[in-house]
């Protein structure tokens, strides 16, 4: 039941009508409720989501009132509470013409049509509406920027939010919206000049400068994010959300102390939380503090030993510590729990190389390739390991799959002119090579690597400093 009930509902002579209305239905007898009574009981209903009761009622009191427009009215709200707004443009097809000047029949068309996918319907009926209103105007106009907000057209939504903003430019609940709307339309610097507004006002809302501190961070402001964070945290020190986007502005700006600090924090709130373990290892690892990482890595474990990211953080922690047998051993743990993650085949593939398993390494990358043909870091990794090998002939094979999907990727022309070379075909071996160069002038840097510059033959030094000129 709401906790923020309309004063009507808790008065004495609603819960006496109330206790009639629940009577008349136990005991199946016919009461006379007027209209209005009608209005009030379904209201009751709906404000706590009891929308069979709502629907009942306003069943009853069609049956007792027939003719009255506004129990249809009930019917309509019932219906786009309950998402059936389609069923709801049926019903406000029968209300009679003569309602059409009454500004509640365009306000439930309006929303109704937004329901439905229309919004600039709505928005015509919504104008139309407020042409003929007499009163309530302001919550008209909030209204019908929830109306916009619940169909995603925020736009439309701060048009309407700008002329209430108008008639009370202090409201905080327009304010709050105000800033909300207009981060989610990415106009970040609106966004921030309403959210201050609202803090002039209320400098004490804690919702508020966590807000301020997700679009400062947008706007590439991290200090303003963090001080935005603090004064959150500050009016509510158990605000785990605050904790955890401040660890992640220190992280973003390689502020690793001060991340691990701020995680910490955040887990001594959620000391559960999977995600802030995983990001708590990956600030000790990029500090090199691998002993730290790998126990933020175990404990994910701990906590939930199906999720793969544990097992792969620790894996990669094993491998940083050049224990490739224990890496080799977590990383496929991680692969039972999530087969697909292409990420963990790539980097089991790194590990078997260092390893000296490189036909395990290769399977990795096969595998990878043969599920995302566009992985282009696996193409490179296997053709990069089988030249290395000597295999010019498997290079060869891979290479030509990897060049339907990349050919103008300067590093895949190099190696099929170094695979071409090493086979005997130098006119194919000048081809890919003069392609590289023309894609990337630089690329010869890597066709030395394979091929020194003291074994090139001299069409192929001519070529290249023909495009290093």
């Amino acid at each position: 039941m709401s906790d923020n009930r309309e004063p009507i509902f808790e008065n004495e002579d609603f819960m006496l009508l109330l206790q009639k209305y629940e009577t008349m239905k136990k005991d199946t007898k016919s009461v006379f409720f007027d209209v209005e009574e009608f209005e009030q009981i379904i209201d009751y209903f709906l404000e706590d989501m009891q929308y069979e009761a709502a629907t009942e009622a306003a069943e009853l009191g069609s049956v007792q009132h027939p003719a009255s427009v506004e129990i249809k009215y009930k019917v309509i709200h019932i219906l786009m509470e309950q998402g059936n707004s389609k069923k709801a443009l049926l019903v406000l097809r029968e209300i009679p013409s003569w309602e059409h000047s009454n500004s509640e029949y365009h306000f439930l068309y309006g929303t109704a049509l937004c329901q439905t996918g229309k919004p600039h319907d709505a928005e015509k009926s919504f104008d139309h509406a407020l042409t003929i209103a007499t009163e309530d105007i302001f919550e008209a106009l909030q209204n019908i920027s929830i109306a916009f907000e619940n169909a995603r057209h925020f736009h439309l939504a701060i048009k309407y939010l700008l002329l209430a903003y108008k008639i009370t430019p202090d409201h905080l609940s327009v304010l709050y919206d105000l800033g909300y709307f207009h981060e989610r339309i990415d106009k970040f610097n609106d966004s921030i000049l309403y959210y201050q507004e609202y803090l002039d006002h209320d400098p004490f809302s804690e919702n508020v400068w966590y807000n301020l501190g997700v679009v400062y961070f947008k706007t590439d402001q991290p200090e303003e994010a963090v001080n935005a964070y603090e004064y959150s945290i500050a009016l509510n020190p158990d605000y785990a959300s605050a904790y955890f986007n401040k660890a992640n502005v220190w992280a973003s700006i390689n502020r690793f102390d001060k991340a691990i600090e701020s995680f910490m924090e955040f887990i001594e709130i959620e000391p559960t939380s999977i995600q802030a373990h995983c990001f708590l290892g990956d600030c000790y690892e990029q500090i090199e503090n691998y002993d730290s990482a790998l126990s933020a890595y175990q404990r994910v474990i701990e906590i939930d030993n199906t999720e793969s990211e544990g097992w792969f953080g620790a894996g990669m922690i094993y491998y940083q510590k050049n224990d490739f047998k224990e890496a080799i051993t977590y990383i496929l743990k991680a692969l039972e729990f999530d087969g697909q993650n292409l990420d963990y085949w790539l980097n089991l593939g790194y590990v078997y190389e260092e390893a000296g398993k490189n036909d395990e390494a290769i399977k990795c990358y096969h595998h990878i390739t043969k599920l995302d043909r566009a992985d282009k870091e696996a193409w490179l990794a296997l053709t990069s390991l089988t030249m290395k090998d000597g295999d010019f002939d498997k290079s060869l094979n891979y290479l030509r799959e990897a060049f339907s999907q990349f050919p103008d990727d300067d590093s895949i022309n190099v190696r099929l002119a170094v695979s071409h070379l090493k086979l005997g075909k130098t006119s194919l071996c000048l081809k890919f090579l003069e392609t590289a160069l023309k894609l990337n002038h630089k690329a010869n840097s890597e066709f030395e690597y394979y091929i020194p510059v003291d074994l090139q033959i001299d069409a192929i030094q001519e070529l290249i400093k023909k495009y290093n000129q």
